[in-house]
């Protein structure tokens, strides 16, 4: 885990919870986190400052800015699905063979899932879990 990624984290969920600019008594806003990265970064505010009451586009950003800085890390397929955003169906993989480079490293699809549907997004929860708690319920479609 990287201190950059509990401070997405935390600006995701500070988002959703108090808007951009609130902070719910935490010291740190999403508009705090971001602005901080974006120092950080040496990337003008601008546009943070131009969206900094909207939550919706605060959203936006936040998101754009784990997909640009977690990348190549393995969080975006995790991302997508807790999002509950279309998913990427085909799986593409490297074919290795030949002389060349351009032979060598090809780009090949490896799998072609089938349509996502809603029971895709979610885990099915164990038998003697249920068995634990009445009040819980098999997620749907498991």
């Amino acid at each position: 885990i990287r201190f950059t990624e509990i401070f997405l984290n935390y600006a995701e969920a500070a988002n959703e919870a108090w808007g951009p600019t609130g902070n719910g008594g935490h010291g740190y806003s999403a508009y705090d986190i971001i602005a901080a990265l974006h120092n950080r970064a040496g990337v003008g505010n601008d546009y943070l400052e131009s969206i900094k009451t909207d939550k919706d586009k605060m959203r936006q950003l936040i998101r754009n800015e784990r997909r640009i800085e977690l990348s190549f890390e393995g969080f975006r397929f995790w991302d997508l699905r807790r999002w509950k955003k279309e998913l990427p169906r085909e799986v593409k993989g490297w074919h290795i063979q030949g002389e060349t480079a351009q032979e060598f490293y090809r780009v090949t699809t490896i799998y072609l899932r089938s349509k996502y549907s809603y029971k895709d997004y979610l885990w099915p929860l164990k038998l003697e879990t249920i068995l634990k708690d009445p009040n819980l319920v098999q997620n749907p479609g498991w």
